[in-house]
C-alpha cells in the first residue's frame, strides 16, 4: 500500500513538474492580457448581427484565460452592452475552450500538432456556431426563450459552488510597473482561485489514470475511432471541465491509448457544454439558440477529432509514445532545476489558493450535503467512528504490499533490509514508517542508447537534454574523429546490489559502455571501424564491459552490444564514403576473383575425377569382357574334347551358316530331281548333285 501511495504521488508530481513552468507563464500572460487588453475595449467591436462581430468575438475569446463559469458574467456584460447573439455565442465558446494557459500546458504535455489544433478548432467552432446563430436571428427563428434579468445574471454566483473571477475591472493605474503588479495580482489571485479546485481535481484524476489504468486500455479494452470520440462526448457534455486543468487528464488518457481525436473532443466539449453554461444560454439567448449552440460545438468537435486522427495517421505520429516520452524524458541540469522549481512554485500557489478559498471546507460541506441527502450524517458520532475506523484501516493497509512478476522485493525496517522476497505475491510487514517494501525488476532486459534515441526517431520528436552528436564522437587510433552509435542490452542479476548499492544503474552502465567503446576504438584504424572490424568490435566491447561491471560488483549481466552506425564527420563524410566505396569495390573484386578461382578449380577437379572414373570403368569392363571370352572359349574346348561328334556337327552348322549367309536362294533337292542351271548367256552349266552312298561320299 505504501508503494501504491508513493507511485500515485510520483505520477501527480510528474504531471506537475512537466506543466508547472508553462502554467505559470500562461497565468502571467493572462494577467497581462487582463491589464493591457481590458474587456471594455472589446465590447465596441461585437455589435450587430454580422460575421465581423462573430469573428472578432471568437478571436478575442481565444487567448482570454476565463473558465466556463467566469465567462458567463462577461458574456452577459457583452450582451448588455449591445453585442449580438452570434457574437455572444462565439465568445461563450472560444473563451472557455482555450486560453494562453491551456495552450502552454498543451505544448508541455502533448505535442505541437495538438497545440496548434486545439485553439484553431476552438476558433473555427466559435465562428461556425456564432454564424449559425446570426442566421437564426436574421430569419427570426431565435424566439423561444424569455429575456431574463441580465443584471441578476451578471451578479449571481454560478452553480456547483464554483468561485468565479469578476469581469469588471477598474481602470488600470498609470505606470508600467503598477500595471504589471496589477496583472500579476489578478493572475495569481482571482484567476488562480477560480481554477484551483479544477486544477487539483485534474491532477488527482491524471495521477489515478496513469497509475491504475493499464497500458493500451483505450485501444484494446475500449474501442477506438468514433466510439471513443462519442464516449468522450458523453463524458464531457454535462460535466464541467476546465480547459487548462483538463489537459493533464487528456494527456494521461492518451498515454493509456486514447485516440488524439477523442482527447480533442473532450478538451473542446468539456469546457464549453457544462450544465451551468447550458442553463444560462437557454435562459439568456433562447432554447433554439441553445440547440444551435450544442449542435455547433458537438458537430465541429466530432469532425475535428476525425480530422486530427487522420493527420496523426498520415504523418505517422504516435501520440501515446510522445506523451509517455514527455512525461519520462530526462533533461539537462538547468532544465531539471527550472522544471522542479516551476512545479514546486505552482504547487505552493495551488496550496495557498486552496487555503485562501477554503477548498477543503467547501468539499467537506459538499460531501456532507450529499451524505445528508442519502440519510447519513458524517458529522455524527457514528460517522466520526466510521471515519476513525477508515483512517485506521487506511494506515493498516500500509503493512500490505505486493511483489509483481519479474520483480524482487526487499522489506526495509527504517533503512535496514530485513528480508528479501523472490516470488511474486502479497507481502505482510509492519506498517509505515517502521517497515516498507522496495522492489526492483530483475526479469526484464534493459537497454541504453549512445549517440541516438530510437524512441525519438520513431515519434519524430526532439531529444531533450542530450547532445547526440557529441555522444557519438570517438577518436580512432589513426587520429580521425568518427561518429559511432551503439546500444547495450543488459539484465539485473543481483537485485540487492542494484537497488541499494548503486544510485543510478543506467548511468553506470552508460559510462562504462562509453569507456569500453572509446578505449577499443582508439586502438583501431578508421577503416577497420567503418568496414571490417565491426563484428569483432561488438564482441570485444561486450567482453570488456562485462569485465568492468564484474570488477565494480554491480550484479549486471551484459546481454548484447550492437554497433548501430559508424560514419565520419560531416565535413569529410563524402570523402570517407568514396574511399569506403572504393575499398568495398576492391573487396568485392577480390571476392569475385576468389569465387572464380574456387569455381574453376572445383570444375577442373571434377572433370579429372570424372575421366579417372571413366577410365577405371572401361578397364573393368574390358577385363571382365576378356575374362568372359576366355571362359567361354575354355568351356567350348572342353565341350569339344568331351564330345567330338557333337563338336564336328556344330562346326559343320556354323560353317554352313557362315557360307550361306550371303546366298540369296537356297534349294533343297532330292535324288530323283534333274537340275539345269542357265547363265545369262544361255549356256547350261553342269550341276553336280550330291551322291548319297550311304553316308561315306556325300557332297
Amino acid at each position: 500500500m505504501t508503494g501504491l501511495i508513493v507511485d500515485y504521488g510520483a505520477a501527480i508530481w510528474s504531471v506537475l513538474v512537466d506543466s508547472g513552468v508553462f502554467l505559470l507563464l500562461g497565468f502571467v500572460l493572462a494577467g497581462m492580457l487582463r491589464v493591457f487588453l481590458p474587456e471594455e475595449k472589446i465590447y465596441r467591436y461585437l455589435g450587430h448581427d454580422r460575421f465581423r462581430s462573430v469573428f472578432m468575438a471568437s478571436v478575442f475569446g481565444v487567448p482570454l484565460p476565463l473558465c466556463s463559469c467566469s465567462v458567463i458574467p462577461s458574456a452577459i456584460a457583452l450582451r448588455k452592452r449591445g453585442a449580438s447573439k452570434g457574437a455572444t455565442t462565439s465568445f461563450l465558446i472560444s473563451t472557455p475552450e482555450t486560453g494562453v494557459d491551456s495552450i502552454g500546458i498543451t505544448y508541455a504535455l502533448l505535442d505541437p500538432l495538438m497545440t496548434v489544433a486545439r485553439p484553431l478548432v476552438a476558433l473555427l467552432t466559435a465562428i461556425f456556431t456564432g454564424s449559425l446563430v446570426n442566421v437564426l436571428v436574421r430569419r427570426g427563428w431565435d424566439r423561444g426563450g424569455e429575456e431574463p434579468d441580465t443584471d441578476a445574471l451578471a451578479t449571481e454566483e454560478p452553480a456547483s459552488g464554483q468561485v468565479c473571477c469578476a469581469t469588471g475591472a477598474e481602470a488600470p493605474a498609470p505606470g508600467i510597473l503598477r500595471k504589471l503588479g496589477e496583472g500579476l495580482r489578478y493572475a495569481f489571485g482571482p484567476l488562480l482561485d477560480d481554477l484551483t479546485p479544477w486544477f487539483i481535481l485534474g491532477l488527482l484524476l491524471s495521477g489515478a489514470i496513469m497509475l491504475f489504468i493499464p497500458e493500451g486500455f483505450f485501444g484494446e479494452t475500449l474501442p477506438t475511432g468514433w466510439a471513443s470520440s462519442l464516449l468522450m462526448l458523453v463524458l464531457g457534455t454535462p460535466v464541467y471541465i476546465c480547459a487548462a486543468a483538463a489537459t493533464p487528464l487528456a494527456a494521461a488518457m492518451i498515454a493509456k491509448g486514447l485516440d488524439p481525436g477523442a482527447a480533442l473532443v473532450l478538451l473542446l466539449v468539456g469546457p464549453a457544454t457544462n450544465a451551468t453554461t447550458l442553463v444560462v444560454v437557454s435562459r439568456f439567448l433562447g432554447r433554439r439558440v441553445l440547440v444551435t449552440y450544442l449542435a455547433g460545438v458537438v458537430g465541429v468537435a466530432l469532425v475535428a477529432g476525425a480530422v486530427v486522427n487522420g493527420l496523426y495517421d498520415y504523418w505517422r505520429i504516435d501520440p501515446t509514445t510522445i506523451v509517455r516520452h514527455s512525461l519520462q524524458t530526462e533533461s539537462s541540469l538547468l532544465a531539471t532545476v527550472v522544471s522542479i522549481g516551476g512545479g514546486v512554485l505552482l504547487g505552493l500557489l495551488l496550496l495557498a489558493s486552496a487555503l485562501r478559498i477554503g477548498l477543503l471546507g467547501k468539499w467537506a460541506r459538499q460531501v456532507r450535503s450529499a451524505c445528508l441527502r442519502l440519510g447519513f450524517d458524517p458529522a455524527s458520532r457514528v460517522g466520526k467512528c466510521l471515519a476513525i475506523v477508515a483512517l485506521l484501516a487506511l494506515y493498516g493497509s500500509t503493512s500490505v504490499s505486493s511483489v509483481g512478476p519479474g520483480e524482487m522485493g526487499f522489506v526495509k525496517r527504517f533503512e535496514g533490509v530485513t528480508r528479501s522476497i523472490t516470488t511474486p505475491g502479497m507481502v505482510l510487514h509492519l506498517p509505515w514508517p517502521i517497515e516498507t517494501l522496495a522492489t526492483i525488476r530483475t526479469g526484464e532486459v534493459r537497454s541504453i542508447e549512445v549517440g541516438y534515441d530510437s524512441l525519438a526517431e520513431r515519434t519524430k520528436t526532439a531529444v531533450r537534454g542530450r547532445d547526440l552528436a557529441a555522444e557519438a564522437e570517438i577518436l580512432t587510433g589513426d587520429e580521425n574523429l568518427l561518429g559511432v552509435t551503439f546500444g547495450v542490452h543488459y539484465r539485473v542479476r543481483d537485485g540487492f546490489v542494484c537497488r541499494f548499492r548503486v544510485e543510478d544503474v543506467e548511468s553506470l552502465v552508460r559510462s562504462l559502455a562509453e569507456a569500453s567503446v572509446r578505449t577499443l576504438v582508439a586502438h583501431q584504424s578508421t577503416f577497420d571501424v567503418l568496414l571490417e572490424g565491426r563484428g569483432g568490435l561488438e564482441t570485444a566491447v561486450r567482453e570488456r564491459l562485462q569485465g568492468d561491471l564484474d570488477r565494480v560488483g554491480v550484479g549486471i549481466d551484459v546481454v548484447d552490444v550492437r554497433i548501430g552506425d559508424a560514419h565520419a564527420a560531416p565535413e569529410v563524410h563524402l570523402a570517407f564514403r568514396d574511399v569506403a566505396s572504393a575499398l568495398e569495390d576492391r573487396q568485392r573484386f577480390i571476392r569475385q576473383a576468389e569465387g572464380y578461382h574456387t569455381e574453376t578449380l572445383a570444375r577442373g577437379r571434377g572433370d579429372a575425377q570424372r575421366l579417372l572414373e571413366e577410365a577405371r570403368s572401361a578397364n573393368d569392363r574390358s577385363t571382365s569382357q576378356a575374362k568372359g571370352e576366355a571362359s567361354r572359349f575354355l568351356a567350348w574346348r572342353k565341350a569339344q574334347e568331351s564330345a567330338p561328334d557333337l563338336a564336328r556337327l556344330r562346326m559343320y552348322f556354323e560353317t554352313v551358316e557362315r557360307c550361306l549367309s550371303s546366298v540369296r536362294s537356297i534349294f533343297l533337292l532330292g535324288d530323283d530331281i534333274d537340275v539345269e542351271l542357265w547363265t545369262t548367256h544361255g549356256r547350261a552349266l553342269p550341276v553336280e548333285l550330291p551322291v548319297d552312298d550311304g553316308g561315306e561320299n556325300r557332297r
